[in-house]
């Protein structure tokens, strides 16, 4: 099953709603796709440089960067030329922070945060989830705490107007309608009357949002697919094609390659050297 823009977080403990993990994008991997979820995610870079965009801007993160990204907002990572990203990413939901502790409805934090005690608040957190220790959930959650704290007391700034928040949902719905149906012959047009907007305006708002045209967020839908299918070594390159939406092989390659920075055959070779890898 492929994964939605929108991206429904479970936990398998309700009581410790907190996602973490370590990430690392490259030129050769496309970066993050624009997508969005309840949770307020906060990116922590360790080394190289990105483009995080959300609210539409580009925010540039570097090492010691922290980038707060609120919950419902679309946002992707593009990583910069010869400059590997690897950063932590934690998301936590909004229910653990009431507006009778945190005001987030009426502020947002500042784009790109560098804070020193922000950043012992997080290495408390990465040595916790790392070292699983009793009660370590508890602790997290208390430096969770005190990480907000921080942002609140010297990084905020009022929110946004409400003009942002309703160009995203139309976005939004438009992602959605373009991950169930890009597989078909899709035109703008079509797009555009589904969902009640002029040409012009659509495109130009889901370009500013997305970083992407329609059509080219369309090409990286299918290749992204085909990549997944060749991934899995159930199909040939024209099967792969054909079933992520192209009907032409030779078109296909020279697209692939575009959006995902090297060409099918290559990502067969790849799966049968680590399938011939010795296991340690």
């Amino acid at each position: 099953m492929q994964s939605a823009p929108y991206e429904p977080i479970y936990h398998a403990d309700p009581a410790f709603p907190v996602t973490f993990h370590l990430d690392r994008i490259s030129i050769k991997d496309g970066g993050v796709e624009p997508h969005w979820h309840e949770g307020i995610e906060i990116l922590y870079c360790i080394g190289g440089m990105a483009s995080v965009i959300y609210e539409m801007e580009p925010h540039q993160m570097d090492a010691g960067a922290f980038v707060i990204i609120p919950s419902g907002a679309i946002h992707y990572i593009s990583p910069m030329p010869e400059n590997d990203c690897r950063y932590y990413c934690l998301i936590v939901q909004p229910a653990q922070f009431p507006e009778t502790l945190f005001p987030l409805e009426s502020t947002s934090p500042q784009p790109v945060i560098k804070d020193a005690a922000m950043n012992r608040f997080f290495g408390q957190i990465i040595g916790e989830m790392e070292e699983k220790r009793p009660y370590y959930k508890e602790a997290v959650t208390a430096y969770i705490r005190l990480l907000f704290t921080e942002v609140f007391r010297y990084h905020c700034r009022p929110t946004k107007n409400v003009a942002s928040a309703r160009q995203q949902e139309a976005v939004k719905q438009g992602i959605l309608y373009l991950r169930a149906h890009f597989r078909e012959k899709i035109t703008i047009d079509q797009v555009c009357g589904y969902l009640g907007f002029s040409k012009y305006y659509y495109c130009h708002m889901f370009k500013k949002v997305t970083g992407r045209s329609i059509m080219d967020y369309v090409l990286f839908l299918r290749c992204s697919n085909a990549r997944r299918l060749l991934e899995s070594g159930r199909c040939s390159i024209s099967e792969c094609a054909m079933q992520s939406g192209f009907s032409d092989v030779s078109y296909f390659t020279r697209v692939f390659k575009a959006q995902m920075g090297k060409v099918p055959s290559s990502i067969l070779a790849e799966r049968r050297e680590n399938k011939n890898l010795p296991s340690e």
